[in-house]
């Protein structure tokens, strides 16, 4: 194969994957919208803490998804500022757009279909881009990061969650091994339920993997990849690079609540199950189910723990 026609293969493969990675998420729009509001409050406050977000200032959230972000500094803007979320799902951007309406945010909140990586914006468009979860979506995450370099003023701040346990030695860190010694005496002893990790395992046991990638390859399916990010910022030109880092820990009352949440997040388990026969799925759904309220039988617990490296650089 010559060199121009693998790129051109590559090229094709990246167009379908994002493409097929943002028709999954049309199927879940509602449970995305609901669990997302409850699982990432915490985080959009910290995000425009670290960005410095102004009244009056043009801000761009991509990955915007049902608007969590925008629509939070929508909140913040006075008549002059302004916020412009961009997504690939259309389902997505219709709630996004509906929920601004609702709440009389239309002329601060502006949704449009677009690429990360390849933004259809002049350079120098934006004071601050934001973007809450969406990196490990993006087959060519250095295109889309030169991206949002090309598009951010001078002196502008990028600021970039992506999902990430604490560093260990941290306050978190601490924490966070504490509640991980005492899950796995839990999970032992079959009175805990992680997601999305026993979702993908069940997924993993009952249907093949699919010709078509489930996650972007360069996130290699981590959970932590915050050195990764910022190499990505530093090499796009971002100086002063700063992270810090956000943890919730959720226990989830219901099997069907549980088995929505995984559906929602988990990129793997959503996109096998969305071409599985209805049977294979129907025993999966079932199996979980019942395993659940078993645990549920046991005194035990549905959880969900999501932790988030905010990570700011600046654009000189």
């Amino acid at each position: 194969m010559t060199t121009g026609s693998s790129q051109a293969l590559t090229r094709a493969h990246d167009k379908l994957f994002k493409l097929g990675d943002a028709d999954s998420y049309n199927e879940v729009v509602d449970l995305f919208d609901k669990y997302t509001g409850q699982v990432t409050r915490h985080l959009p406050a910290p995000m425009m803490a670290m960005a410095a977000v102004q009244a009056n200032q043009r801000i761009l959230d991509i990955g915007t998804g049902t608007g969590i972000v925008a629509l939070e500094v929508a909140r913040s803007l006075s008549e002059g500022g302004k916020v412009v979320g961009i997504d690939l799902s259309d389902g997505m951007l219709a709630t996004a757009r509906a929920k601004a309406e609702k709440e009389g945010l239309a002329e601060q909140a502006e949704f449009l279909k677009m690429d990360a990586e390849a933004l259809q914006f002049e350079d120098n468009a934006f004071d601050n881009v934001l973007s809450l979860y969406a990196l490990r979506h993006f087959p060519n995450p250095e295109k889309a990061v030169a991206e949002m370099h090309r598009v951010l003023k001078p002196g502008g701040n990028v600021v970039v969650a992506v999902g990430s346990r604490p560093e260990l030695l941290s306050r978190g860190g601490v924490v966070a091994m504490s509640r991980r010694i005492s899950s796995i005496i839990r999970r032992l002893t079959g009175r805990e339920l992680a997601a999305c990790e026993f979702l993908d395992q069940l997924v993993n046991q009952h249907i093949p993997e699919s010709a078509t990638s489930e996650t972007a390859h360069w996130t290699g399916h981590r959970h932590g990849f915050t050195g990764s990010v910022r190499d990505l910022l530093e090499s796009a030109g971002f100086t002063d690079i700063d992270s810090t880092w956000r943890g919730q820990y959720s226990i989830i009352e219901s099997p069907k609540e549980f088995w929505e949440l995984q559906m929602t997040f988990s990129s793997l388990a959503r996109k096998r199950i969305g071409q599985a026969e209805e049977s294979v799925v129907d025993g999966l759904k079932n199996e979980f189910i019942s395993t659940c309220e078993g645990v549920l039988a046991k005194k035990g617990r549905l959880v969900y723990q999501s932790g988030a490296a905010i990570i700011s650089a600046v654009k000189p």
